[in-house]
């Protein structure tokens, strides 16, 4: 599977789990989940502000150190896609959405790998 349509069918996943209310939009939103150990995943875009990166990676260290973090795309085209205000930090709080994101991820990794090698 290509970079582009592992990508792809994350964000169609992700526009899924919006539409059945288990996606949190923005930073401050994810802490509050975070806090609460309500997200399974944190999805960051690639061009999010280095600040809020680190934010967000210090609460995941002190509040949910098993939550892993995935960085794809830009601000605007996952923005547009999930219909929120233009953010780049997005919470996933369904187990299933956020196992089967992770599964495309690791194929991205794994086709990656093998084009170096």
């Amino acid at each position: 599977m290509t970079r582009e349509l592992a990508e792809k069918k994350i964000v169609n996943l992700m526009q899924f789990a919006r539409k059945a209310g288990k996606i949190v939009a923005g930073a401050d939103a994810c802490i509050r989940e975070l806090n609460s150990r309500g997200l399974r995943l944190v999805v960051i875009a690639n061009d999010s502000a280095e600040r809020s990166v680190r934010r967000i990676e210090y609460e995941i260290k002190e509040q949910a150190p098993r939550t892993p973090l995935l960085r794809l795309g830009n601000q605007e085209t996952l923005s547009t896609a999930l219909g929120v205000h233009q953010t780049g930090i997005f919470g996933v709080k369904d187990k299933q959405f956020a196992a089967r994101m992770l599964e495309y991820q690791s194929s991205i990794a794994n086709v990656e790998e093998q084009s170096a090698n």
